[in-house]
Order: structure tokens, then C-alpha cells, then sequence
């Protein structure tokens, strides 16, 4: 028991329970055209400092909202933030009766878009891995067109421990227990840069709504998305963070190669795509996409 307390405040101590842009900013959630909910957090910069644009983001699978904290407080300096949590995700209200699968996905974004009445013309559009691979689904299916789409690391193939993509579709969700441990360890020695990285990414797992992820990870692990992004003719920002064993910055050159009109750059670390770096990044690169995406 004495064990566990200390494991749970050494979690609480790297990443808090509630982060400080979600004490701040405003809970909203908002309802999608099959009866489900998904929950957007946001908030307005200061009127003497607001630059203009709407900063959206959409995290990876599962990640929760402290992972992405200090990004958060340094965005809401300047831009107007949506802070927006996936279906898979514990705050959507997600039914058995929703709707899985990538395209339903990403038309939750389209939806959201919609729903807050966001100017596109001034939305920059920020994905980070699958939520990277999402944006790129909605710019070739022209759902949305965001003045700058920003693409961390978009995977052409949805990351799983290879033992577990093999067990996902005949595994009963009781076993999870039992696949935990598997996660963990693949996470800590093969998938993370620092311990920072790995508290992040287990307590996804420790957060994980089993029976969800199980649903909608069928739909979505087993796919492949390379050939999507030939097909993205937008102008991106493509960020890669070379360090960082999760996301394979080879696979993030691969991407660069096969998407057209797209701006690679390389923060280096995880930490730094999670940090005041990859806002500063995106505020450099501002006045470079005017005129870009018409």
C-alpha cells in the first residue's frame, strides 16, 4: 500500500491531476451529429496580446491534458486556444451506439470546427501523431482548411507493441491487467526519450477506457495511412522531434517526401514539442504561410 502511495505521488508530482490551462480555461462539450460528445477546452488571450489566430490541438491517442500544459499556458499568451479530446477519450460521451473508425473521427473535428463558429482563415490546426495523421485525412477529404496545418510526427502506421496488435482483436478487455505490465515495460525501454516521456505515456495507459480503446483501436490499428498523404495539397509545417523513439523521425521524413508543399523542421526532443519551443516554432512560421492556403 506504502509502495503504491509513492508511486501515485512521484505520477502526481511530473504530471498534476489538473493541469493549470485546464483550471483556467472554459469545459465545453459539444454534441456531434451521431448523439456523441466530445469535450474542447478554451480560452481567450488577453486583448492587448491576442495575435489573431485560433490555436486547435488535437493530442494523440488517449494522451491526457497535463502531458500538453506548459505547450497550453505559453499558446494562451497570444493565441486563442481549443484544447480537444477525441472520442477514445474518457471526457466524450461515447456510447455503444457511437460511431468508430478514422472518418467519423475526423468529421468530429469538422463538427467542432463548425460548432465554435472558428474562422478557418485564421486556424492553425495542430495535430500531434495519430491527431496528425486525423488533420491530414480531413485536408484530402476537404472537411476543413485551416490557414496552417501543423503535423507532429504523423505516423503512416498507428503505434502498438507488436505482441498486443497481434492480441487487440481476440483479447478479452479483462486481461487488461495482464497487458498493462507488457505496455509499460515496451514504453520505458524502447518508446521514451527521458522519465518525463514515460510518466506521460503510462499514465495513459493507467487512464485508458479499456473497452473504447479496444472498439475504436480496431478500426484504426490495423490500417495503414501512407497513401494518404501523396494526396495532401495543402502547405504544412511538419515537425519532428529526432530524438524522441515514439514517434520515428525517419517515418516523419517519409512523410515529408510524400507530402508536396510541406515545411519539415526538428525540435530535437519530445520535451521540446511539448514546450515553449514548438510555440515559438508555430509563431515563426506564421507570416510564412499568408497566402499559403487560400
Amino acid at each position: 500500500m506504502k509502495k503504491e502511495k509513492k508511486e501515485k505521488k512521484k505520477k502526481e508530482e511530473i504530471f498534476p491531476l489538473v493541469a493549470q490551462f485546464e483550471k483556467e480555461a472554459k469545459s465545453l462539450d459539444v454534441m456531434m451529429s451521431d448523439n456523441t460528445t466530445v469535450r474542447v477546452y478554451t480560452s481567450e488571450a488577453p486583448t492587448n496580446e491576442r495575435n489573431g489566430y485560433t490555436l486547435f490541438v488535437i493530442s494523440g491517442w488517449g494522451t491526457v491534458l497535463p502531458s500538453w500544459d506548459v505547450f497550453l499556458m505559453e499558446a494562451a499568451k497570444d493565441f486563442d486556444v481549443i484544447y480537444y479530446e477525441s472520442r477514445e477519450k474518457a471526457s466524450s460521451g461515447y456510447t455503444r451506439k457511437s460511431d468508430v473508425g478514422m472518418h467519423r473521427m475526423v468529421l468530429d473535428i469538422k463538427e467542432t470546427i463548425e460548432s465554435l463558429k472558428i474562422d478557418q482563415s485564421k486556424l492553425v490546426l495542430f495535430g500531434s501523431c495519430i491527431g496528425a495523421t486525423m488533420i491530414c485525412y480531413g485536408l484530402v477529404e476537404e472537411m476543413f482548411s485551416p490557414f496552417m496545418p501543423v503535423l507532429l510526427a504523423p505516423p503512416g502506421r498507428f503505434e502498438v507493441p507488436p505482441v498486443l496488435r497481434q492480441l487487440i482483436p481476440i483479447g478479452p478487455t479483462f486481461l487488461w491487467p495482464v497487458a498493462k505490465p507488457i505496455i509499460r515495460f515496451w514504453i520505458t525501454k524502447s518508446k521514451s526519450e527521458d522519465k518525463v516521456q514515460a510518466a506521460k505515456y503510462i499514465r495513459t495507459v493507467e487512464e485508458a477506457e479499456v473497452k473504447r480503446w479496444k472498439r475504436l483501436g480496431l478500426r484504426l490499428a490495423y490500417k495503414r495511412y501512407w497513401k494518404l498523404f501523396p494526396h495532401v495539397k495543402n502547405h504544412v509545417l511538419l515537425v519532428a522531434a529526432e530524438v524522441d523513439k515514439m514517434h520515428d523521425a525517419k517515418a516523419t521524413k517519409r512523410v515529408e517526401g510524400m507530402i508536396e508543399n510541406s515545411t519539415y523542421i526538428n525540435l530535437g526532443t519530445n520535451r521540446a514539442t511539448h514546450n515553449e519551443a514548438m510555440v515559438e516554432a508555430i509563431r515563426e512560421y506564421l507570416p510564412k504561410f499568408i497566402g499559403k492556403n487560400l
